[in-house]
C-alpha cells in the first residue's frame, strides 16, 4: 500500500501523541549514547507526511519528554562501518561518556559484506555490548528492516540475504539475553514495511524508516521501564 501524505500520526509503525510521556514517564536515565555500524544520514530522505528527523534525535527528543536534562552523544559515521569499527572508534569514546543507556544498531553493513563471517560478528557484538553492560549502561541492541526488501542490497541475492540476516539476529537476541540487554529485530517487528521505509539508494532508512525505528526503540524501552517497575503493595 502506498504511503498517504500527512499521516505520521495516525501511522500504527510510529509514535502517537502523548505516546513518549506514558510510556517513559519516571525514566531513570540521564545519558544516552548512540553507536554502531549504520550511518547518520547528512539529510533523510523526505517522504510525504512524515518528519525528516533521524532516529537517534527522535529517541532523545521522546526521552526528553520525561527527562529534559537528558545528554545525548551519537558516534554513529557519515559511512556504515564494521563491528569491529565501531568497538574500535566508538566504544571508548561511549565508555569515557560515562551514560547510563546505550542504543547499538546493527544496520547490517557486516551482513552485506562479501566475507561475511557470523561468528566474527558475534564475537564483535560481544565486545561491544559486554563492556558496556560491565560499565553500567543498559543497553538497546537493534537490527534492521528486512533487507531483502532493500533496493541497495539485492545483488547478493533474496536467499543469501535471508540466510545471513537470520545469522545476525539469532545471534543479537541469544546475547541479548545473555547480557541483560533489550533487543528490537526490525525485520521481524515489521515484516510488511517493505520499500516504505527504504531510501532510494536503499542503504539508510526514509523519513518513515526513520520514525518507525525510533518508535520501536522508544517502545521497547517503554516495555523494559514497566516489567521493572515495582509493584506498588496494596492498601489495606
Amino acid at each position: 500500500m502506498p504511503l498517504t501524505a500527512g499521516f505520521e500520526a495516525d501511522d500504527p509503525g510510529c509514535l502517537r501523541d502523548g505516546e513518549a510521556a506514558r510510556l517513559l514517564d519516571g525514566l531513570p536515565w540521564r545519558r544516552l549514547v548512540v553507536l554502531g555500524d549504520g550511518r547518520a544520514p547528512r539529510r533523510v530522505e523526505r517522504v510525504d507526511g512524515y518528519d525528516r528527523a533521524p532516529w537517534y534525535d527522535r529517541v532523545a527528543d521522546a526521552l526528553r519528554v520525561a527527562e529534559p536534562r537528558l545528554a545525548c552523544l551519537s558516534l554513529l559515521g557519515v559511512r556504515e562501518q564494521s563491528a569491529a569499527a565501531v568497538r574500535s572508534r566508538q566504544l571508548p569514546r561511549a565508555l569515557a561518556f560515562g551514560g547510563d543507556l546505550a542504543v547499538v544498531q546493527m544496520a547490517g553493513h557486516d551482513v552485506l559484506h562479501p566475507a561475511f563471517d557470523a561468528n566474527a560478528l558475534r564475537t564483535e557484538v560481544v565486545r561491544v555490548v559486554a563492556p558496556l553492560r560491565e560499565h553500567g549502561y543498559d543497553v538497546v541492541l537493534v537490527t534492521p528492516f528486512d533487507l531483502t526488501r532493500s533496493p541497495g542490497a539485492r545483488l547478493l541475492g533474496e536467499k543469501v540475504l535471508r540466510t545471513r540476516q537470520r545469522a545476525q539476529s539469532d545471534a543479537c537476541a541469544t546475547l541479548a539475553l545473555r547480557h541483560g540487554a533489550l533487543y528490537v529485530d526490525l525485520a521481524a517487528a515489521h515484516p510488511a514495511a517493505g520499500e516504505e521505509v527504504w531510501s532510494a539508494d536503499g542503504l539508510v532508512q526514509n523519513g518513515r524508516g526513520q520514525a518507525v525505528m525510533a518508535a520501536a526503540v522508544v517502545r521497547t524501552l517503554g516495555d523494559h521501564m514497566r516489567a521493572t517497575r515495582p509493584v506498588s503493595a496494596p492498601l489495606t
